[in-house]
Order: structure tokens, then sequence, then C-alpha cells
């Protein structure tokens, strides 16, 4: 179903965005955008990704995606040299800040609110009209499971990502008579360099990105939600 789609991952320049690149890669003919926000590591995810399929054709560019201007300029790139996007997958985020309510940082919230759901929404806004006018697409936002429960001194980027969380829900329910489908991913915890220390006890990001690819390929429906945790985790 991925052949010559157009595919575009933020965040991809390391964890599971770099993952689902690579598994694209080596099982899907498609045309893939990707952005990051570190250089060298995005670097680093474009050469294998052309190791692995050297005939790919990849869009990249690095930028902050807090940065408004420089998600509208890198959107209208995309749409200037793939014409369009089929697929958006919003994956790119971060959790910067672990405090109690009583202390969290206005300015780090205000960080992620721009990270966690406003990039993701000019993404979205800027692809959609095209998914519309095709009457066809498909778009993934990588949430979290803290839209399903509450965890203290989680308060400021599980707020980022409850905003998003409901967006997100609206937007399956706007585009459906378009034929725009809409799915979330709800991963626990996930052993990536978001996190300051290794948890091999974790979700592998592979792992993550084999489900959101199957959640690609489903040909006849559309997966609205797909949660998924580590065994060690029982905050159900």
């Amino acid at each position: 179903m991925l052949n010559e789609k157009r595919i575009f991952i933020s965040g991809a320049s390391d964890g599971l965005g770099r993952e689902l690149a690579y598994l694209l890669a080596h099982t899907a003919d498609c045309r893939l955008a990707i952005c990051g926000r570190s250089e060298t590591k995005l670097k680093e995810t474009l050469r294998t990704i052309y190791e692995i399929n050297p005939d790919m054709e990849v869009f990249a560019a690095c930028f902050d995606a807090t940065k408004e201007e420089d998600c509208h300029q890198f959107a209208q790139n995309v749409k200037e040299r793939f014409g369009g996007i089929d697929i958006l997958v919003n994956n790119a985020g971060a959790n910067i800040q672990k405090d109690k309510v009583e202390d969290i940082d206005i300015a780090q919230l205000k960080y992620m609110f721009d990270l966690n759901c406003a990039a993701p929404l000019i993404f979205i806004q800027e692809f959609l009209p095209g998914m519309k006018e095709r009457q066809d697409g498909h778009i993934i936002n990588v949430l979290s499971s803290v839209c399903l429960h509450s965890i203290e001194n989680s308060g400021a980027y599980s707020a980022s990502k409850h905003a998003m969380n409901i967006l997100h829900k609206i937007l399956t329910k706007e585009v459906r008579e378009d034929n725009i489908r809409v799915s979330g991913i709800y991963p626990g915890g996930i052993d990536t360099n978001f996190r300051e220390n290794k948890r091999p006890d974790y979700l592998h990001p592979a792992s993550v990105a084999k489900a959101i690819l199957d959640v690609m390929n489903t040909e006849d429906g559309v997966i609205h939600e797909l949660v998924m945790r580590p065994m060690s985790e029982n905050n159900f």
C-alpha cells in the first residue's frame, strides 16, 4: 500500500522517528520527507536510509519545530518538492521538565506546547487542504499514554500532550467525510534518547515503528487508537 506514497515524519533524527524512517526504507518504495533538530543526527539518519535503499527519494531539513515560521517554510518546501503529502506522521516531541504543578516553569511549559501541540497542528493545517482536495490521506499523531491517565510530576508534558490529544480526536470526526484517516498512537515508555537514562525494560523504538507501519498498511478501515505499553508499566 505504501509504494509511491509521499510520507512525512517529523522528529526523524533520533528515536522512534528514525526507526520508522529506516523501516520504510526497508519495506516501501515511497518518497520520504523528514526533519529533525540535530543536524548531526539527521545526517546520520539520511546516511543509513541511503545505505538501506540507495534509490529512495528523501527530502530532509534541520530546524527547531518550536519555530512557527520554520515549520511553515519546511511544509511549503515539501509541497514544492513532492506536490503534497499522503501520510503525515506527527512524531516530534519532548518532555523537558518533570516537576510538581506548583513548580512548573512557564517558559518550559510554553516550549512543550509549541513542540508537542502547535507544531503538529501547523503540519496538519499545511497538508490537510491537499488531502481534502484529493479526498484521500492519513494523519498519524504520536501522542502518549499520559493522555490516558495522570502521573505526578509530569504536569507540563501531560498538559501539552492532552491539548494535542483533544485536537486529534476532534480532527478525526471533522475529516471523516473527506475520506481522510486519522490515527492516534499512545505509547508508554520507549527506550530512546528522549530519556536521560537507558530503560531496557521499556519498548524498543523499532517495535513501535513496526506497529505504526501496520497502522499505515490497514486497508479496509482505520485504526483510530493504538495503545502500546511495556510489560513493566502498570499505570493503566
